[in-house]
C-alpha cells in the first residue's frame, strides 16, 4: 500500500474525491458479496466457533470489602466489559490532522474513541528531521500520544526505517555513500526511542521493504537496501538496543493469498521467513490488509492474487501461511474492498456501502478467531485519507457514519461484549466473557475495575471498599 505522507497525503486525496466523478455500482448487480462464498461458509462457521473457545473464558469474582470479608450485597450486581484484550485499533495520526482544517468532520475523534483500544500514532523519518542534524519535529506526535493517554489506549508507532519518496529524508542525496547511512539510522532509531521508548508499546521496524524496492533503487540506492534480509536483521538489532521491551514488527504489504500467481506473497514470505532465520529480534510479523480491485470486479477476484482473493476461504489459507512463521500476526493496516486514488480510471470496480459493511464484519470475525492474531488496525477511518482507499473510510469526508461504521459498532460493542447483572453468590459472581477488562457496580461502593488477560488465571479477588 501506498501511504500518503501526512499533511500532502490529506490535501491531495481531498482534492482527488471531491473533483472526481466516480459512479457508484449498482448494488447486487452480480448478487450481494460479501466476501463468504459457498467455499467459504465453513471457514466462517470455524471461526466463530474459534471465537467463542479462545477468546472467552470462565471467570469467577471474589469481591471484597477492605477488610478482605466476602461483600454481601441487598441488590443485583452489574458487570461489563469495558476494553476487549484483543486491540482493535484506528489511525489516529491520519485522523488528527484532517480534523485540525476540517470542522465538518470533527466527529471523527468522537468515533475513534468510541470504537478502539488503539491507536497508530508515529512521523516519518522525513517528518522528524526535515533539515539534517535538525532540530527535530516531534510535535504532531507528542499530541497524538497525549490524546490516546488520556484515554487509556495502546500505542503503536509507525514507522522507523521506510525508504520511500515521503518518508525518505530529504537531504538522502547528500550521504555519499551506503556505510554513511548506518550512524544515521542509529540515530533516527535512538531520537524515537528516547522520546517514546516508556510511553509507546510497539513499532513498526522496517516497513515495506519488497514493495518499494523499484523506488529506493532509482531514487535513493544508496540507502542500505531494505530488500535484503540482512539489512532489515540489522536495522532490528538497532531497535532492540534502543527498545529492549517493546514489541517490533516488521511489516509489508500485499494481499496474503496462497495462490500459485501471488509471487508477491511468496517473496513477502520468504523475506520475513529469512529475516527470522537470521535470529533478528522480531517479535511480530505485521500484515498490511489493503484490499483495492486490480481492473476486475471484486466478486472475480485480482489478477495476482487469485479469482478468490477477496474471499474468506483465500484470505484464510494466506493467514494461516504466514503463521506458519512462528511469530504472532498483527495486521497492522486494514482496509476494506476499495476503489483507488491512484487509478484514473473513473468506472474502476466497487462494492456498495452495505456490500463493504458485511465484508468488514466477515473480515473481523476471521481475524478475530486466530489464536495467532493479536490486533488489528483499521488505516482509513476518513475515505481516503490516509492514503489509496476511496471508499474505505467508516465516515464520509463530511463526517456522515457510513454502513460499515453501523456494522462495525454492532460487532464490536454489541455482539463482543458482555453485560452481567445478578446476586453475588457468597460475594462472588460467575459469569462467561470475554478476555478483557471489566468495571462493576456494586450497591453502595465506587466503580471497580478488574482484568481478565489471555493466559490469566480465570478465577480473581477484587478489593471493593465502600464509598
Amino acid at each position: 500500500m501506498v501511504h500518503n505522507g501526512e499533511e500532502q497525503a490529506v490535501t491531495r486525496s481531498l482534492a482527488i474525491l471531491l473533483t472526481a466523478s466516480f459512479p457508484l455500482a449498482a448494488a447486487g448487480a452480480e448478487g450481494f458479496f460479501d466476501g463468504v462464498d459457498e467455499a467459504s461458509r465453513p471457514t466462517m462457521e470455524a471461526a466463530r466457533k474459534r471465537i467463542e473457545e479462545i477468546r472467552k473464558g470462565d471467570f469467577v469474582v471474589h469481591f471484597v470489602d477492605g477488610d478482605g470479608k466476602p461483600i454481601e450485597t441487598a441488590g443485583p450486581v452489574d458487570i461489563r466489559l469495558v476494553r476487549h484484550a484483543f486491540k482493535f485499533g484506528g489511525n489516529l495520526a491520519a485522523v488528527t490532522q484532517f480534523v485540525k482544517t476540517h470542522p465538518e468532520c470533527k466527529n471523527a475523534l468522537a468515533v475513534f474513541e468510541e470504537l478502539f483500544n488503539l491507536a497508530r500514532v508515529g512521523n516519518f523519518w522525513r517528518q522528524m528531521e526535515p533539515k539534517r542534524g535538525g532540530p527535530l519535529q516531534f510535535d504532531s506526535v507528542d499530541a497524538d500520544v497525549a490524546w490516546a493517554r488520556e484515554r487509556g489506549m495502546d500505542i503503536r508507532f509507525h514507522c522507523l526505517i521506510y525508504n520511500y519518496e515521503y518518508s525518505a529524508p530529504t537531504w538522502s542525496k547528500e550521504i555519499r555513500t551506503t556505510e554513511e547511512w548506518w550512524p544515521l539510522i542509529e540515530r533516527r532509531i535512538r531520537e524515537v526511542a528516547q522520546r517514546y521508548g516508556d510511553t509507546i508499546g510497539e513499532y513498526d521496524v522496517i516497513n515495506e521493504m519488497l514493495t518499494n524496492r523499484k523506488w529506493y533503487e532509482a531514487n535513493n540506492p544508496i540507502h542500505p537496501p531494505l530488500s535484503d534480509p540482512k539489512v532489515g536483521a540489522r536495522i532490528f538489532e538497532i531497535a532492540r538496543k534502543y527498545l529492549p521491551k517493546a514489541t517490533l514488527v516488521s511489516l509489508e504489504a500485499g494481499i496474503a493469498s496462497t495462490a500459485e500467481s501471488n509471487k508477491s506473497f511468496q517473496d513477502i514470505f520468504n523475506y520475513q521467513k529469512a529475516l527470522v532465520a537470521l535470529g533478528a529480534p522480531v517479535d511480530v510479523i505485521g500484515y498490511q490488509a489493503h484490499f483495492y480491485a486490480s481492473g476486475m470486479p471484486f466478486q472475480q477476484g485480482h489478477k495476482s492474487a487469485g479469482p478468490n482473493a477477496f474471499t474468506m476461504k483465500s484470505l484464510e489459507e494466506g493467514m494461516d501461511k504466514l503463521a506458519t512463521i512462528g511469530k504472532p500476526i498483527h495486521i497492522t493496516e486494514f482496509s476494506a474492498p476499495s476503489r483507488s486514488n491512484k487509478v484514473k480510471d473513473s468506472n474502476q470496480p466497487r462494492l456498495s456501502d452495505e456490500e463493504v459493511a458485511a465484508w468488514t464484519v466477515n473480515f473481523y470475525t476471521l481475524a478475530f478467531s486466530k489464536p495467532y492474531i493479536h490486533e488489528i488496525t483499521r488505516w482509513f477511518l476518513i475515505d481516503t485519507i490516509g492514503g489509496r482507499g476511496l471508499d474505505a473510510g467508516l465516515l464520509t469526508l463530511d463526517g456522515q457514519k457510513k454502513p460499515a461504521y453501523f456494522a462495525l459498532k454492532k460487532l464490536l460493542k454489541e455482539d463482543w461484549t458482555m453485560n452481567w447483572s445478578g446476586e453475588l453468590q457468597d460475594g462472588a459472581a460467575r459469569f462467561r466473557g470475554f478476555y478483557g477488562t471489566y468495571e462493576a457496580r456494586i450497591p453502595n461502593h465506587p466503580p471497580v475495575k478488574f482484568d481478565f488477560p489471555e493466559g490469566g488465571k480465570g478465577e480473581i479477588v477484587v478489593k471493593a471498599p465502600k464509598d
